[in-house]
């Protein structure tokens, strides 16, 4: 629980070191886009810290060119 102080202190710090210059300078697409980032990587790295079982993005691709590979090793 206290990685989880930690991530959320470093993005706060990030958050305002960087986002003031990007509003300042009127740059609201990548204001959000930097947002959005910023809260995704917060949220993985809870999850990590507090041993969350996430899904694999391999594991997707595996279900989906399974019946392909099963169809082509039949013939």
């Amino acid at each position: 629980m206290l990685s989880v102080f930690g991530f959320l202190l470093a993005t706060i710090i990030i958050f305002f070191i960087e986002f003031p210059s990007l509003w300042k300078n009127r740059q609201i697409k990548e204001c959000w886009l930097f947002s959005m980032l910023l809260l995704f990587a917060f949220t993985l790295n809870s999850a990590i810290s507090l041993h969350f079982t996430l899904p694999n993005p391999l594991d997707w691709i595996a279900f989906l060119y399974k019946p392909l590979s099963d169809f082509l090793h039949i013939n």
